[in-house]
């Protein structure tokens, strides 16, 4: 029986009631470096006070006259999972306990190492989600919406095939910031980023500048020929904007080149391949012109096999201050300045519907920057602002803004819509606050001053 109990993999160790050791086998003699002799008659509270192993099981499991399992550490720095079974007589009193040992010291390195490597992944993931946040940000991407937030994770995960991309949005929204953005996450981050705005080239130059020309193609065209925008852009992308605006002839030549990623250039005999990936953009209702004609069909399908839509700056205007903040420390930094926004200034800025968009709001801040003498930006710096918003508003003390008005006035005006507009909406003073960016008190007082209650 002993050589069979040696055989076990596992230690096992017979204590008698009052703590004397009566057996140990093999693997025992392993996990603690100590002859089987010179353990056997010696009680295991002799070696505890050694420090030979911690915890000792054995007062555990008389006191609770149960199986307990636990984890014990040797002076040999082995992890040890025990599991002791007190042995019962007749009586139910304890005569001797049995216990079971097993060296898990290489799994718990294992799971002491995973764990650090979870938390190494997730500092890592951390750190990369910051990266990307300030590579958007050199990029013109500011991050402050879930809609943007969303937009931002597919064009990433979009990035990484070789997928055509068609991003739609209003002018100004950053479509050709995320056509570069895509190109900066892709595996073609390292080739060329070509940008041919479709709407700038007059129709007689644009096949030439797409697609090239061989030496003497025509009358007036170079000796040595000329490169065009897709074989520049071998190995990289290409980023077509106003991709609803070329002629059919072109489409279908376009349609050639991603059906067969081959072209010719004009007055070429021979096709020249091309590793391309093609983004497009457009501000148009480009689904409009496939169903009236002028947009081929089945290049709509070739390039919107990923489509991407870019949401106006009026529908996503928590990112307003956030991209206000960002473009005053480019142009505060480009002109040397120290510019900023008071509270009323950055209310006008909400109160804007925008219509350029973000282009437009960095075009804004720019020329305040260069125009206003003082460095707090006031609602009087605006009056074009607030003359727009002023015309808008829709009630029965409607502004006719035909010639300069008082500002404290239009002001009020202003502010008395944009409450009244959030409460019919939102109908809770703490709602109203978060979307105004004012406190609960203040809106709370102005829905008082403007009787919003009686006006549902």
């Amino acid at each position: 029986m002993e050589q069979i109990l040696n055989m076990s993999f596992d230690e096992i160790f017979v204590v008698d009631k009052n703590g004397y050791i009566l057996f140990v086998n093999e693997a025992a003699v392993k996990h603690y470096g100590i002859k089987a002799e010179e353990l056997i008659g010696k009680t295991v509270y002799h070696f505890d006070k050694q420090g030979l192993w911690e915890p000792t099981i054995f007062p555990i499991v008389m006191k609770e006259k149960k199986r307990i399992t636990m984890l014990q550490t040797t002076s040999f720095g082995k992890t040890l999972l025990v599991t002791a079974n007190p042995v019962f007589d007749e009586n139910n009193e304890i005569v001797m306990v049995v216990e079971n040992a097993r060296d898990i010291t290489e799994m718990e390195l294992l799971r002491q190492l995973l764990s650090e490597e979870k938390i190494k992944a997730k500092k890592y993931k951390s750190q990369l989600k910051e990266y990307h946040k300030r590579e958007l940000d050199l990029s013109g991407f500011v991050i402050g919406s879930k809609k943007m937030e969303e937009l931002v994770e597919t064009a990433q995960r979009v990035a990484i095939t070789d997928s055509t991309v068609l991003i739609l949005g209003e002018t100004g929204v950053g479509k050709t910031l995320l056509a570069k953005l895509i190109h900066k996450l892709s595996p073609r981050a390292d080739g060329p980023f070509i940008t041919l705005n479709c709407a700038a080239i007059p129709d007689q130059l644009f096949e030439s500048e797409l697609f090239g020309y061989s030496p003497g193609a025509f009358t007036g065209a170079s000796k040595s020929g000329k490169m065009g925008l897709i074989e520049l852009a071998d190995g990289g992308t290409l980023f077509l904007d106003e991709i609803a605006e070329i002629s059919p002839q072109m489409q279908a030549k376009l349609l050639q080149v991603i059906e067969e990623r081959q072209f010719y250039n004009i007055g070429g005999k021979t096709p020249k391949k091309v590793d391309i990936r093609i983004i497009t953009a457009t501000n148009r209702d480009i689904k409009t012109y496939v169903k009236n004609g002028s947009f081929r069909q089945d290049l709509y399908y070739r390039l919107n096999t990923i489509e991407l839509v870019i949401p106006p700056l009026r529908e996503r205007p928590e990112e307003i201050i956030l991209l206000t903040e960002h473009f005053l420390k480019i142009y505060n930094k480009k002109y040397g300045t120290n510019k900023y926004f008071s509270k009323d200034a950055q209310n006008l800025l909400l109160a804007y519907s925008w219509p350029g968009n973000v282009r437009e709001l960095a075009h804004v801040i720019e020329r305040l920057i260069i125009t206003t003498p003082e460095d707090k930006i006031q609602p009087r710096h605006l009056p074009h602002l607030v003359n727009d918003i002023a015309q808008k508003v829709d009630d029965e003390d409607t502004i006719s803004v035909k010639k300069l008005i008082p500002l404290d006035y239009a002001l009020e005006q202003v502010e008395k819509q944009l409450v009244k507009t959030a409460y019919s909406k939102l109908k809770s003073s703490y709602k109203v606050a978060k979307a105004l960016n004012i406190s609960q008190s203040k809106a709370y007082r102005l829905m008082r001053k403007f009787d919003c209650h009686n006006s549902d």
